[in-house]
């Protein structure tokens, strides 16, 4: 079976004989999108107020406070611009050929390949959450980098992938997956 399949949105499979290539992309509305983008600035630009203060003459104590302060401040910087690039130019990618599945979160061609042999995956599925539980909620919304829907075992380590797709989606997407495990 050869061609390429869309699932949803956000998900292209593509097959050739004995090969499967998914990209689960990690776009969002355009409304989000902006709303991220003004956030991620609003957010450099309260930074860089505050670095200003950082070179006033100011008591040690408070020079303190405020390096302690920047420190948290560039940690959410970082996660800032990092959810915002995702959602701008991110993927994952997902390839299965040869006995191995390949796992990539893919954002301006960086990104680091994971490997594993599909006979050693166990428990490949769905992952149940309480659809009602502040940390699903929290995962789902457009400004996180996260909230995997699909999961297996590997040689005793949880392995997790599918960002935020539907269960309809994931459904779909398993079933594939799982067809090509057996070639």
């Amino acid at each position: 079976m050869k061609g390429t399949t869309k699932i949803g949105e956000r998900i292209n499979c593509k097959t050739e004989a004995k090969r499967l290539e998914v990209s689960i992309s990690g776009k969002i509305l355009k409304w989000q999108e902006s709303l991220l983008f003004f956030w991620v600035l609003a957010w450099s630009l309260c930074g860089l107020f505050i670095v200003q203060y950082l070179f006033s003459d100011w008591p040690s104590d408070q020079k303190i406070f405020l390096v302690v302060y920047l420190a948290f401040w560039t940690f959410f910087e970082y996660k800032a611009i990092h959810a915002w690039l995702w959602r701008k130019f991110g993927f994952e990618s997902i390839i299965i050929e040869n006995g191995e599945l390949f796992l990539k979160n893919d954002i301006l061609g960086r990104g680091k390949s994971l490997k594993f042999f599909t006979e050693n995956i166990k428990d490949f599925g769905w992952l149940t959450s309480n659809p009602k539980s502040f940390g699903n909620v929290y995962f789902k919304s457009f400004w996180i980098v996260g909230g995997e829907t699909i999961g297996f075992i590997h040689l005793g380590q949880k392995v997790t992938f599918g960002m935020q797709i539907e269960e309809r989606e994931a459904a779909k997407l398993i079933g594939i997956i799982r067809k090509h495990f057996k070639k």
